[in-house]
């Protein structure tokens, strides 16, 4: 018998978490159907997420074809927040 230790889908991530981490990445809650998301400017999860589950076409140009220009985006906003003072 398999021990569950040796399956190492085990240790794989939550297949929503990762959707809705990759949906902040890629700035999908700004299409996304629900109010939610768009008000807080974030995913805030769900099966699918919902987003993806819509625009899923949107979701496999990104990472094929657009993932250098988000990685530019997120590595500027880093830069900004590094560059404004503690106290803001």
């Amino acid at each position: 018998m398999i021990d569950d230790n040796d399956i190492p889908l085990f240790d794989m991530p939550d297949f929503d978490d990762t959707l809705t981490r990759l949906s902040n990445l890629l700035r999908m809650h700004r299409l996304c159907r629900r109010r939610t998301c768009r008000r807080n400017e974030g995913c805030q999860g769900g099966f699918g997420p919902p987003c993806y589950l819509q625009y899923r076409t949107l979701f496999v140009d990104a990472v094929r074809t657009e993932m250098d220009g988000y990685r530019a985006y997120w590595a500027e906003q880093r830069r900004k927040a590094k560059a404004r003072p503690a106290s803001m």
